[in-house]
């Protein structure tokens, strides 16, 4: 049986911190895709690739999991060495802090389980995703305050109103393995503890109240206050030409190299504000325009 995934990347996050010393991150999916195909048996479009590192090691990560759960399933594979045939693309750019990764491992996860027999649940996905490396959780549906270490924190917030941003990106790539095993990293982060609460606080009740303003303000919160951690040279002068445009706030990669002006869906002169930023900006480089989701990881039989 050949199925069809797909799992949002994100956009940076809407905060990152800790509480307490324990990481998080809340998330900020977005309408851009990693797709897995599996067991496909007529020829593929050029676009559809082999597994990238990460993502192979997702598949045998799915194969020793059902060693254990369900080995009845493993067996009408036993005359195929490999296993299913999982092939990946992705719409998300790699190395800015977009889940590329994240979202590439979940969805080459899921289809190869799915060949095998049964979807995963979402914490065997979490569990799965944890194991190769410290990874977001835009496979869950909504927003979620997620462990991206440990996965010890997994708390839905509930679903993002939708907003547009505008993103942008400073050049380069981060590795966020590295990045996250870096030295004085964990004082860092204590450091801005105070910030952090008070932006979980006005992003939850952004939330609950579907308003984008406290939601972007929480985002903003969070981006300034990271840049001990990672500096953005132009976060600010990015911020005030948003606010000129009717921006609700500026998010960020955490630890990536991306930055992102926050909008209501409807309504906000996004044209006139790019065209400002360029021109005042010119060493940002726009990325892309893309819309908030809610929907998570999706399957579905081909």
């Amino acid at each position: 049986m050949s199925y069809y995934v797909r799992a949002p990347g994100t956009c940076g996050e809407f905060l990152q911190g800790s509480i307490d010393g324990q990481p998080f991150l809340v998330t900020c999916p977005i309408n851009r895709y990693s797709y897995a195909l599996s067991e496909v048996q007529q020829p593929l479009r050029p676009y559809y690739c082999s597994l990238q590192p990460k993502a192979a090691l997702a598949t045998q990560q799915v194969k020793t999991l059902l060693e254990t759960t369900s080995p009845a399933m493993l067996a009408q594979w036993s005359h195929l060495k490999s296993g299913p045939t999982v092939h990946v693309r992705s719409d998300i750019v790699q190395g800015k802090g977009m889940a590329s990764s994240s979202a590439d491992i979940s969805v080459a996860a899921m289809a190869t389980a799915l060949a095998y027999g049964r979807p995963l649940t979402l914490e065997e996905l979490k569990e799965i995703c944890l194991r190769i490396e410290p990874s977001d959780a835009s496979f869950y549906p909504g927003v979620v305050q997620f462990d991206y270490i440990s996965g010890v924190i997994t708390e839905p917030l509930g679903n993002c109103p939708p907003m547009k941003i505008m993103i942008f990106d400073e050049g380069g790539e981060i590795d966020t393995v590295a990045f996250n095993a870096q030295s004085g990293l964990r004082d860092l982060i204590a450091e801005k503890e105070p910030y952090i609460l008070e932006s979980l606080a006005l992003f939850k009740e952004g939330i609950a109240q579907h308003n984008v303003s406290l939601i972007g303000q929480a985002a903003t919160l969070s981006a300034f206050a990271n840049q001990r951690i990672l500096h953005k040279p132009l976060l600010y002068e990015l911020h005030e030409i948003g606010s000129h445009f009717n921006s609700v706030g500026t998010i960020i990669a955490h630890s990536g190299t991306i930055m992102g002006l926050l909008f209501p869906s409807d309504g906000a002169p996004l044209a006139d504000c790019k065209a400002a930023v360029q021109q005042a900006l010119p060493n940002l480089h726009y990325l892309d325009t893309v819309e908030t989701t809610n929907e998570g990881i999706t399957f579905m039989k081909r």
